[in-house]
């Protein structure tokens, strides 16, 4: 039997998590020699030093690579990219991979499509032919590791829609649906008290979840507006759980303002958690609110309402579990109101009847297994031929 060596990247929790079940169950396949590459926010004390969760799952990490720039400012994330690049093909070519993997739209899967491209080595790209108008430098970088990557993992057949009308060819491309999904069935639950408890709330019987990343173009103004939904929460009286920011620049703004709150106690930072902890409290959480992508990717399936806050995430495909409203008091106030309304929670109940549970990791380990990647490593099509506009 010949065994796949797959060299995956991974620089954030986000990212980790989005195929940390399909790195497991790789693990213990012996069609596969699994390794990854460690970059970034995982190996920031800053925000939360989470290799440690991979290490947990006991991903054989084959380079750890201090990339990330602690800085506020928008040429950090460029810089991060150049040191990734720039030190991650030493470990690509002594790992000699058949594959190598990424997910998302963050600056750091660009060091795996440009590496993959120019060492000749086959690409998967897990999360690609989605689309926000929101403005966000992570849209076009989506867009741009896909035309790089040789074969599309997408999570939707508008993603492959989209893709195809990029000019991807239709047998690059598999509809896989969402593959972090899976762990939100398969997670052992933990009861509302006991998961407060585990947080050092234990007299918190209702919360909610709260995580707001900064916005690029924004970065000054970021502080306020996590600021200015902080304080209609605690107008409100509801206590929430709050999420540290992502790396992006307005991070150091935001993080001023959960040192300023820190003794607030109607609130509870935290920068990780375990995942079991995650996954438990987004069960048991009233609603979730910010602006953070598992609101459009993972709430659905709990079912969770969400309240997306601000222009991030705008125009990405959206359930009706999803909110969007201003960044602005009044309009965050309706969104809270509406979402705990019995209509919308009655609405949430019957999309979890229709939950479709198989599972999404099951039909990706069976595809990395039978696809020839080797036949899809060089793109010779041209875009504007035909055959590439195909829609089949």
């Amino acid at each position: 039997m010949s065994i796949k060596r797959v060299l995956a990247f991974s620089a954030i929790r986000s990212d980790y998590d989005l195929l940390s079940g399909l790195y497991r169950k790789m693990l213990a396949n012996p069609s596969f020699h699994l390794g990854l590459i460690v970059s970034g926010a995982h190996l920031s004390e800053t925000y939360g030093y989470t290799v440690r969760h991979i290490e947990a799952d006991g991903i054989p990490i084959v380079s750890r690579i201090e990339s990330l720039f602690d800085a506020n400012s928008r040429s950090a994330r460029i810089k991060s990219l150049g040191v990734l690049l720039q030190c991650c093909l030493q470990a690509i070519e002594s790992f000699a991979p058949d594959l190598l993997i990424y997910a998302g739209d963050r600056e750091d899967i660009m060091a795996g499509a440009l590496a993959g491209a120019y060492l000749g080595i086959p690409t998967a790209h897990f999360f690609g032919g989605d689309h926000a108008s929101d403005g966000n430098v992570d849209n076009p970088v989506r867009h741009a590791v896909s035309k790089l990557s040789s074969v599309h993992f997408v999570s939707l057949p508008s993603h492959r829609d989209r893709l195809i009308s990029m000019g991807e060819r239709s047998e690059r491309i598999y509809v896989v649906g969402n593959p972090a999904v899976d762990k939100l069935f398969s997670e052992p639950v933990v009861d509302k008290m006991m998961t407060a408890s585990l947080l050092g709330k234990p007299e918190w019987d209702r919360f909610s979840l709260m995580i707001q990343h900064p916005i690029l173009g924004d970065e000054v103004g970021s502080g306020l507006a996590f600021e200015e939904t902080l304080k209609v929460l605690k107008k409100r009286n509801i206590r929430a759980f709050v999420s540290y920011p992502n790396t992006d620049a307005g991070s150091k703004s935001i993080i001023d303002v959960i040192q300023r709150y820190a003794k607030d106690d109607q609130f509870h930072f935290f920068k990780n958690l375990d995942r079991n902890l995650f996954i438990n409290l987004m069960r048991h959480a009233t609603f979730l609110i910010g602006n953070s992508s598992a609101g459009l990717l993972e709430a659905p399936h709990i079912p969770l309402g969400a309240i997306n806050v601000g222009r991030r995430q705008r125009g990405r495909l959206n359930p009706p579990s999803v909110l969007f409203c201003e960044q602005d008091p009044q309009a965050i106030d309706f969104a809270i109101d509406e979402v705990l309304s019995a209509k919308f929670q009655e609405a949430l109940r019957k999309s979890s009847e229709q939950e479709d549970r198989k599972s999404r990791v099951d039909q990706c380990l069976s595809l990395l297994e039978s696809i020839d990647f080797a036949k899809f490593r060089f793109k010779p099509e041209d875009p504007l031929a035909r055959s590439s506009l195909e829609n089949s």
